[in-house]
């Protein structure tokens, strides 16, 4: 029995042994047949190496020994003389690199040699007797061609070798006749430099260059990468006049890699344990037979479990579900929902999707049933059905089911209900472009629109108007009567603008009151006309809420092609028509004009000019003095902006604060003045002058910050200066924006004891409810009135109204822009309290008013006045 038992064990090692053994046979052969053709391809490539740097060798030597050819020329044509001889090699030897010295030895003795230093040595040497070279001198001179003799020690020191070129002249007889050598001495290791055999070594070869001494038949070494010599080298040789030198290189660490060597073998081995492997594996294989049968019985009981579980799986699914064929008839179908199917599923058993699905619909799934028979797959086409409870859209996707062959195909075809996604993705797309409150088209559907448009205007050569429309004080209705009322008008007005225009036509909402039209095929009266409907249409009351509200909308117009050729043109153009038309009154439009494309584009580089103005340097400020009537005396100054700018020059204050306020740099401006105006006062009196007032101008976008008052007096605590010495001026038109809010701003100032001007007064519209809230100090008589208060009886009584209200309210006046001595005579005697202007002083820089003021005593002041 243990004999029994041992032989079934023996016999699988056995093979398993053999495999292992055979392949390693195989892989040994394989390996010494691989290494042979690495070999010789390792030294194919160094020979191919060998043979470009012994080329390279080869052309350095012969262009070092072309010189020679030069010069013989030069000798034969001055017929044995070269008096220049020294200038000519000297320009010749940068043109020859490698060459150590270029000389004449007429009958063979060395007279000339460039360069002379180094070389002094070789004057006088015979080069026919000389023991050592003379061999091949006399072969040049007995064979008339150039020859190289070396490598040998040269007279002049050093290794090298010389090319000799023998010189024949005609004599007297007109027979030839040996007239000397014109030679090159190439000094070692420069001669060998066009070789690069050091870029040999470099790449990891061993090289030794050398030639058979023609004379001994020895073998000579000319350079070596060492002194091991080389034993199996590829080698390539060249031929120059001497005879022939060669190449001999071979890599350092032999021809065999040994870590590819170490690497094949260890493939081999591990294939070889693969074959035993295999082997082992398929005698494994062979017991394990019996047992699969058993496997067999047990997989297929849980393919029957997994189908109960698959099946458990579709009830589940609460998408539609059908296996059809390639013309469209149901084999089956399953829906967990039955009201989303149009017939029950036993009814639909048979028929095909042509007998019981809408045309349009059918036509859908045959053409996804053609791209699944054809890709396999089909998905994401998409078709509606009106079931009783609605309308309803599907989604469905189509796979091809493995059949056997020859069998027709099937396709299973999963549809999924996806109403409610089409009605959320509708809704996405008309956030996406149009305009939640009116449902007009938004900027991007608008400038797509402009753009079709704009090309159809393009290929048919027809003009297209664009305009911009925006209402005229629409905030007031939202500040007083709410954004409910507002948005409830706006939406009135969108109904009544699209009801105007054509249907070609585009209306649009930007944003809050600001409304774009597109009208193609329209020209500049035809835009005329359009707006002067629109004009009328809009001024027609609306009733809101109980409310019946009146709008006015200022219009303005561009038109392609002669304002611009794009959306952002056209729009930046209309727009700048809108604010002329808001200049010329409101409720009216203006076409735009090339004066407005010159202002707009002066507007812009004023604006890119402004922006960096301020850390350039390029503001100042000057300072107007301002004096009291009574007593005579100067009692402040008023801070003045000025901005020079290297090349707009000089830019006035109206034309730079206006583009300040509207880009919002004037936050930033505003600032600066304040604080560089606090600061010279701050110097003025540490300098010792008498305080003064300091009359500030803010902007209305400086006055509606809530933060301001607190700027204001940290500026002011940082300085240590009093709050009664700064006197901030705001115009009457800013402190009217919004009343309400200035007169929180100027008690809150007032508070902090800084003085309050309301300047530019008598031009705005303020009401006297108002004013009186306001807590002004002062009234400041715009220049406009005092101009011509000597004769215009309208101004006298304006400007005398102005100071008889001030005095009521308890607020004092000062008069700006008094150039003679009669406005200042009328304003003395109706009792106004200060004045500034030209008749005293121009605005004047800081060290100006310093002196100004030093000289004002009591008795020059009255000298004037």
């Amino acid at each position: 029995m243990p004999a029994d038992q041992s032989k079934p064990l023996f016999r699988p090692w056995l093979l398993v042994i053999g495999a292992f053994l055979t392949s390693a046979l195989l892989a040994i052969g394989l390996i010494w047949r691989s290494e042979l053709n690495d070999r010789a391809e390792a030294r194919a490539r160094a020979g191919d190496l060998a043979a470009d740097h012994a080329q390279a060798l080869q052309r350095g030597i012969e262009r070092a020994l072309s010189a020679t050819y030069a010069i013989a020329a030069l000798v034969r044509q001055g017929q044995g003389s070269l008096p220049n001889f020294e200038s000519v090699a000297t320009q010749m030897l940068p043109f020859y690199p490698g060459i150590a010295a270029l000389g004449l030895s007429p009958n063979g003795v060395i007279q000339h040699v460039v360069p002379l230093a180094g070389n002094e040595k070789s004057i006088g040497f015979n080069q026919l007797q000389d023991l050592a070279q003379n061999k091949e001198a006399i072969r040049a001179r007995d064979t008339g061609q150039l020859t190289l003799a070396g490598p040998l020690k040269l007279a002049q020191g050093g290794l090298g070798v010389v090319g000799r070129l023998p010189i024949f002249l005609d004599d007297a007889k007109g027979e030839r006749a040996f007239w000397g050598f014109t030679y090159v001495t190439l000094r070692f290791p420069q001669a060998l430099q066009a070789a690069q055999l050091g870029e040999l070594s470099r790449r990891g070869f061993a090289y030794e260059l050398w030639r058979v001494d023609p004379t001994t038949g020895e073998r000579q070494q000319i350079d070596a990468s060492g002194s091991t010599a080389l034993v199996s080298p590829a080698q390539r040789s060249v031929t120059l006049p001497n005879g022939s030198w060669t190449l001999s290189i071979e890599p350092t660490k032999g021809w065999t890699d040994r870590s590819r060597l170490l690497i094949k073998a260890a493939v081999a081995l591990l294939i070889c344990l693969m074959m035993a492997y295999l082997t082992h594996l398929l005698i494994a294989l062979k017991e394990h037979e019996g047992r699969l049968e058993a496997e067999v019985r047990s997989r297929t009981l849980e393919i029957d479990q997994a189908r109960q579980h698959l099946m458990a799986t579709i009830a589940a699914v609460p998408d539609l579900l059908f296996e059809l064929g390639l013309d469209g008839r149901y084999y089956s179908a399953h829906s967990a929902k039955p009201e989303l199917l149009v017939h029950p599923p036993d009814d639909l058993f048979g028929k095909t999707v042509a007998e019981v699905l809408p045309e349009d619909a059918a036509a859908v799934v045959m053409d996804a049933l053609r791209e699944a028979h054809q890709n396999g797959s089909s998905s994401g086409k998409q078709y509606q059905l009106t079931l009783p409870t609605g309308l309803h859209w599907f989604e469905m996707s189509v796979a091809r089911k493995q059949v056997p062959a020859g069998q027709a195909s099937r396709f299973v075809m999963l549809s999924r209900e996806i109403t409610a996604h089409k009605a959320a993705h509708a809704r996405i797309e008309l956030l996406a472009h149009f305009d939640p409150l009116t449902g007009l088209p938004n900027r991007t559907l608008l400038s797509d629109r402009c753009s079709r448009a704009l090309h159809t205007a393009h290929r048919q050569h027809e003009s297209l108007s664009l305009m911009f429309i925006d209402l005229d004080h629409f905030k007031n209705i939202n500040d007083s009567l709410g954004h409910g009322t507002g948005d409830a008008l706006l939406v009135a007005l969108a109904s009544r603008l699209t009801a105007t225009v054509r249907e070609q036509d585009t209306v649009s909402r930007l944003g809050g009151d600001e409304f774009i039209l597109v009208l193609p095929d329209t020209d500049a009266r035809g835009a005329a006309q359009v707006a002067k409907k629109l004009l009328a249409a809009a001024m027609q009351p609306f009733v809101i809420d109980q409310h019946e509200l009146t709008v006015t909308p200022s219009i303005g117009i561009a038109l392609y092609p002669d304002d611009g050729s794009d959306f952002e043109t056209l729009s930046r153009c209309a727009d700048a028509a809108m604010y002329r038309a808001k200049q010329a009154g409101r409720n009216t439009y203006r076409l735009f004009t090339a004066q407005m494309q010159a202002e707009t584009e002066r507007t812009l580089l004023i604006e890119n000019a402004l922006r960096r103005a301020l850390e350039r340097g390029q503001l100042s400020l000057e300072y107007q003095p301002q004096l009291s009537l009574h007593p005579p005396r100067v009692i402040g100054a008023e801070a003045l902006l000025r901005w020079h700018h290297p090349e707009l020059g000089s830019v006035s204050p109206a034309e730079f604060i206006p583009v300040a306020e509207s880009s919002g740099l004037i936050l930033p401006i505003g600032q600066w003045v304040l604080d560089t105006a606090l600061q010279q006062l701050k110097s003025w009196m540490e300098a010792g002058l008498q305080p003064v007032t300091m009359a500030v101008n803010l902007s209305s976008v400086q006055f509606r910050q809530s933060n301001l008052p607190e700027l204001i007096s940290r500026t002011l605590d940082e300085l240590d200066l009093p709050a009664h010495l700064l006197e901030v001026e705001l115009t009457e038109g800013s402190a009217m924006d919004d009343p309400l809010a200035a007169i929180a701003v100027m008690s809150d100032l007032h508070e902090r004891g800084i003085k309050l001007s309301i300047d530019d007064f008598g031009t705005g519209y303020s009401s006297l409810s108002y004013l009186k809230k306001f807590r002004a100090t002062r009234l400041k008589i715009d220049q406009s009135f005092v101009r011509d208060i000597t004769i215009d009886a309208e101004d006298r009584a304006i400007v005398s109204a102005i100071i008889s209200m001030a005095d009521s309210l308890g607020m004092s006046t000062i008069a700006e822009g008094v150039e003679t001595t009669g406005q200042l005579d009328f304003l003395r005697e109706r009792g106004c309290a200060a004045v500034q202007g030209y008749l005293f002083s121009r605005p004047l820089r800081p060290e100006l008013f310093a002196a100004f003021v030093d000289q004002q005593t009591t008795q020059s002041f009255e000298s004037i006045t």
